[in-house]
């Protein structure tokens, strides 16, 4: 089934977020690649291998990141991303300048995104660490215990000058990236809160489109039970009358007024019988597939074959659903598809129910599947944490699998 829930999403974006480095740091390689021959700069310089190593630590990151099924793991490994670009940042920041140019500006990036995506006590260690390691290469560099390395030969030697390092460290990176991190964090919160707030509403109104959807399948079961019990039984009693009536009437009137009641009998049944099948109370799903099944093959000239599982049972809704979707597929098929032979198969999974309607019909392109009512079955099996999937192409056929979350439970349970 295809996965519910915030996480897959935090998941995706912060591996988009990945691939748009990926992408600006190898166009940024593939132009150095031009450039640099031309102007004659060495393959040796910072301008180049450090960008080249930001791209290719984007790598095993994107692995880790896509391995990760818990959201506190995937949490520590994007902040573990942040923190290896952090110390690439101050390594080209240390070998082509120091704090002598604009190298702490090069941290602005990875301290936003940091404070957007983590968890506050995280985007607080990465903003801490960038502080910190900034703060390494100027002290390190002041005190000679780094040799001062520069891309630009005569600007002087700031990086001796204690007032200016001191200023660089405390106004230049402390304070900004500290002011940085408290107005994403709080443009975050609000973000959160919003987003929070929002998925209140969604929940509320799936559960209000669920309990819409659960009244609906009470009102088919009670006009099923309508119109089997009394339409139906009417209509058997006036056949029976007309019967008893035989000798008193024309014969070819006779038999054509028992010929209408008797459409109008297998009318009700088959319509008591689509709206909610009463084997489907009794017995389960199973059975009152392989009836309707059954019935397609008695109206129609498609051959249906069944595989089906029945060794368990489904809620009340999940029953409707499932057949409503069997019921709906096997409708387009007749309909559409232009088939000699259609498959229902219905099986169960550890934590699923899978459903599929598979034909030998024409086919179509998935669009034009789509455009033929069956968005509608999507969104009713979506607000169960369902997902739909068709196949389908010229020629080919056609295959519309549901797939259900399976929930153990009394039969009838809603």
């Amino acid at each position: 089934m295809k996965e519910q829930g915030a996480f897959p999403e935090l998941k995706r974006t912060i591996l988009k977020t990945i691939f748009a480095r990926r992408i600006t740091l190898g166009a940024f390689a593939a132009v150095a690649l031009i450039v640099m021959p031309i102007a004659g700069i060495s393959w040796f310089t910072p301008l180049f291998y450090a960008p080249l190593a930001w791209f290719l630590i984007t790598f095993p990151f994107q692995y880790l990141v896509k391995r990760q099924n818990r959201e506190t793991a995937l949490h520590w490994i994007h902040a573990s991303y942040f923190i290896a670009e952090a110390v690439v940042i101050t390594l080209f920041v240390y070998l082509t300048g120091g704090s002598q140019w604009i190298g702490n500006a090069f941290y602005i990036f990875t301290v936003m995104y940091a404070n957007f995506f983590l968890p506050e006590a995280q985007g607080y260690l990465v903003t801490g660490l960038v502080v910190v390691l900034y703060t390494l290469v100027v002290i390190l560099e002041y005190m000679g215990v780094l040799p001062h390395r520069t891309l630009f030969p005569g600007m002087g030697t700031y990086h001796a000058n204690l007032s200016y390092n001191l200023a660089t460290i405390l106004v230049g990176t402390a304070t900004i990236y500290g002011v940085l991190t408290y107005t994403v964090r709080s443009f975050t919160n609000i973000y959160q809160s919003k987003n929070k707030a929002l998925a209140k509403q969604r929940e509320k109104l799936s559960k209000l489109s669920l309990r819409l959807v659960s009244i609906q399948n009470e009102e088919r079961q009670h006009i099923a039970h309508e119109l089997h019990d009394n339409l139906g039984q009417l209509l058997a009693a006036v056949k029976l009358r007309l019967a008893a009536m035989k000798g008193d009437m024309d014969v070819d009137r006779s038999r054509e007024i028992v010929t209408i009641v008797n459409q109008a009998i297998g009318q009700t049944r088959t319509l008591a019988y689509s709206l909610r099948p009463p084997l489907l109370d009794d017995l389960g799903l199973a059975p009152s597939v392989r009836r309707l099944a059954q019935m397609v093959e008695e109206g129609t000239s498609l051959r249906v074959i069944t595989d089906l599982e029945d060794d368990f049972r489904l809620s009340s809704d999940t029953e409707s659903l499932l057949f409503y979707v069997i019921r709906e597929g096997l409708a387009n098929v007749e309909h559409h598809a232009r088939a000699h032979q259609a498959k229902v198969s219905l099986r169960r999974t550890e934590d699923a129910v899978v459903v599929s309607v598979e034909d030998d019909g024409i086919g179509m392109s998935t669009r034009e599947v789509f455009g033929l009512g069956l968005r509608g079955i999507e969104e009713r099996v979506e607000l169960v944490g369902g997902s739909m999937r068709i196949i389908s192409s010229p020629g080919q056929g056609t295959t519309i699998t549901v797939e259900v979350p399976y929930e153990t439970g009394a039969p009838g349970d809603r």
